[in-house]
This record gives structure tokens, C-alpha cells and sequence, in this order.
């Protein structure tokens, strides 16, 4: 597994055009089209984590719009200055949570998601299109169903969206140190269930970039 992300936050790349806080202030004054801005700048993200955390394609796009309705709703309880990504994830962990919840009360004998079922039914490629990268992808989002809740959002947020323990402690409301011990849990399950499948490369290390490919 990698490192992990630092304590703090770590230089990002600097978008074109203005800021998410410049984007949100001019929201906050009445132009809805800083909001459209907001939207396209993370949406692809927001549906990454939510497939990320077990969300199926059908329901999908929209938990997508129900993160940014919430976001716009709440758009005055953004501190300008912390991460606005951070922000929003929060938000769609929550959205996430209400899902997971919700589908926990299905009536008994429905078959449950999961990645393998989507797969059935969508199969995509055949092996012999598949690229190493994709095939190790899906190794990684099916092992991500023998993690926790808590387990499997603060490994897709320091694995895979490379928030630091500090913006992953502000989106889930706990301390660095629980992040840590979260973070050190969810790399022993994966490596554990993914040695047992005989995926040795994806047990050592994820190569992030596979895992962020494609967000639907």
C-alpha cells in the first residue's frame, strides 16, 4: 500500500479559472452559474467516491444530485480557506450513509449489490480487452466490501481522493489518529483478501490512477 496522505493538506495543482472559494463567495451573491462551476469541477469525483463506496450505477447520478442540492442548501456553513473538496465529500459520505441505511430495511430475499452483480449484468470487455489496470480496479472495489462503513470512506478518501488525515478528520467529524488507526485497518483487511486471491501486485500497492479511472 502507499504511504498515505501527510497530516496536512498537500499543494494541489492550481485549477484554471477562479477558485472553488471565489466560486463559492460569488455563489453566496446570487450567480447560479459559480454554482454550474462548482458542479463540473467536482462532479466526476463526487460519482467516483459514491461508486467507491459501494453505490450502484443505477442510483448513482442520483445521490450525484442529491450531494449538490445539499451543497447549495448548505452553502453558508463552507468556512473559506479549508478544502471545499473536503467540504463536499462529507456531504456525499452522508448522502451515502442515508443510502446505505435506507437499503438496509429492503425487504428480506432481495439479492444484494455488488460488484460482481453490476458486472453480470454489465459486463463490459471481454478478458482479453481488459487491461491489467482495470482488472486490478475491480480486485480492489470488490475487496472494498469487507471493510466497515467508517473503514471503506476513510481508505477511498486517503487512498484514492489523496485527502490528507486532516481533511479526512474534518469530513468524517473524528480525530487525525482515529483516521490513522481506520487507515491502518483497511490496508491489512485489503491486503489480506486480496494476497487470498492470489493478486499479489494489487495487495502491495494501489496504483491510484486505475482505481480513479472512469466515475460511472
Amino acid at each position: 500500500m502507499s504511504a498515505g496522505a501527510p497530516d496536512e493538506p498537500p499543494a494541489r495543482t492550481t485549477s484554471p479559472g477562479p477558485t472553488d472559494d471565489e466560486l463559492v463567495a460569488a455563489c453566496r451573491d446570487g450567480d447560479v452559474r459559480a454554482f454550474a462551476g462548482l458542479l463540473a469541477r467536482h462532479e466526476t469525483s463526487v460519482l467516483r467516491v459514491l461508486r467507491l463506496l459501494g453505490i450502484p450505477s443505477a442510483d448513482r447520478e442520483d445521490l450525484g444530485q442529491d450531494v449538490f442540492l445539499r451543497a447549495f442548501r448548505y452553502l453558508g456553513s463552507y468556512r473559506p480557506g479549508r478544502s471545499f473538496a473536503g467540504w463536499l465529500y462529507r456531504i456525499t459520505l452522508n448522502v451515502s450513509h442515508d443510502w446505505q441505511r435506507q437499503q438496509a430495511t429492503r425487504r428480506s430475499g432481495e439479492v444484494p449489490w455488488s460488484p460482481e452483480a453490476e458486472r453480470s449484468v454489465d459486463p463490459g470487455p471481454g478478458p482479453d480487452a481488459r487491461s491489467d489496470h482495470q482488472d486490478l480496479r475491480n480486485r480492489l472495489e470488490a475487496a472494498l466490501g469487507c471493510l466497515s462503513e467508517r473503514e471503506r470512506a476513510v481508505f477511498v478518501l486517503c487512498e484514492i481522493e489523496a485527502l490528507s488525515t486532516l481533511e479526512v478528520a474534518r469530513a468524517l467529524g473524528i480525530t487525525r489518529i482515529t483516521v490513522r488507526r481506520h487507515l491502518g485497518l483497511a490496508r491489512r483487511r485489503l491486503q489480506s483478501v486480496l494476497a487470498a486471491e492470489n493478486a499479489p501486485g494489487a495487495a502491495r500497492s494501489i496504483d491510484r490512477s486505475s482505481v480513479r479511472a472512469g466515475s460511472n
